[in-house]
């Protein structure tokens, strides 16, 4: 007999499989139902998990970790997180979730972690498949003890792994880890984590209003059955007044181009947080152009690019020509050595050939 969440999920819950054109250059990604196999397997020979989100983790990569330490805990191994960015560069709202989470999972810093590596450590990398994006040297991965949980694009540095499920065509790491949870691993999980999954689908999606599938909502319904509300996430995307100004003045320095393509582009000198880069483009889509980009450094040596679009516009495909990546909804890239208007300059010698109209 069918399990219920199947049901409910319906034929659609493996959809996702068969949409994507895009394929990791280590092979097809594989079956959501063979991948649960393998990842089962691979976390019952290990005795210790470390979980990678990526690099300026936002509510979809700690939501998406946290929902891996239930399966990983579920198998009676011990998993742990690995996040490198200072706790006070991090949005307040991803400071709260691990704040409230800290004393039940393990939380360390890459320093930590090596100090206690082994050869036979499996990894599992969450929204995340890219190389430059995560805390750890890219030597420290074996392929067969990677694993690989993402809904970015690839590209040349896509990290090699065995197992790996990227599909391109799901909202977010935490759809994808709520479908393994809810409907393979049967889990019953609490409403705590079923908030912190619905966070992660809630920020990829932009409030549930682009790339939202028959799926993605049949996942959020299914969560908020499991105790998560719609209340609480909005809480956590809280902002401080001197966070929402910076948001705001980087939106008033936008210029249109043919009100088809918005590029805001920050002060030489301001510093923004990855996720304020992030809200500044998805406030820009509000304005009906097809795609929007918003271009600040991050830290002294490093700019940032965070890039959206309502589909006219694919900004992965454009992000990877600035060594970045993502999906036809999402993307982001970082360069080093250089300042926000030579950014945005390259950024326009990509678009105007394609997309610019005169």
């Amino acid at each position: 007999m069918q399990n219920q969440d199947e049901i409910a999920f319906g034929d659609e819950l493996f959809l996702d499989e068969n949409k994507s054109k895009e394929t990791p250059k280590n092979g097809a990604p594989q079956k959501i139902k063979n991948f649960k196999v393998n990842l089962e397997a691979k976390i019952l020979s290990s005795k210790k998990v470390i979980i990678v989100p990526h690099l300026n983790a936002d509510f979809d990569a700690i939501g998406s970790a946290i929902g891996l330490t239930f399966i990983v805990k579920k198998l009676k191994k011990v998993p742990t997180i690995l996040i490198d960015d200072p706790y006070q560069t991090l949005d307040p709202g991803v400071q709260k979730i691990i704040g409230d989470v800290k004393q039940d999972i393990s939380i360390v810093n890459c320093d930590s972690y090596l100090k206690n590596k082994d050869e036979n450590d499996l990894f599992i990398l969450t929204d995340v498949n890219k190389s430059n994006l995560i805390p750890l040297q890219q030597e420290l991965l074996d392929k067969d003890r990677t694993i690989i949980i993402d809904h970015h694009g690839t590209n040349e540095k896509t990290i090699e792994a065995t197992d790996t499920y990227i599909s391109p065509t799901v909202s977010s790491a935490s759809e994808i880890i709520a479908k393994l949870l809810l409907c393979l691993f049967k889990a019953k999980i609490s409403s705590q984590m079923a908030n912190y999954l619905l966070a992660g689908i809630y920020l990829d999606t932009n409030k549930l209003s682009k790339n939202v599938s028959s799926d993605t909502m049949a996942v959020a319904s299914k969560l908020i059955k499991r105790g998560a509300t719609i209340d609480y996430v909005t809480s956590l995307f809280s902002e401080d007044f001197a966070s929402d100004r910076r948001v705001q003045n980087l939106v008033g320095k936008v210029q249109m181009f043919n009100y088809t393509i918005a590029i805001t582009t920050g002060d030489e000198k301001e510093i923004y947080s990855s996720i304020e880069l992030a809200k500044a483009a998805d406030y820009l889509l509000k304005f009906g152009v097809a795609g929007a980009f918003a271009i600040g450094n991050i830290d002294e040596n490093t700019i940032s690019v965070s890039a959206r679009s309502k589909a006219e516009i694919h900004v992965g495909e454009v992000m990877q020509q600035l060594e970045g990546g993502g999906n036809q909804f999402s993307g982001a890239t970082k360069i080093v050595n250089s300042t926000p208007d030579e950014v945005s300059k390259k950024l326009m010698k990509i678009l105007i050939p394609k997309y610019y109209v005169k």
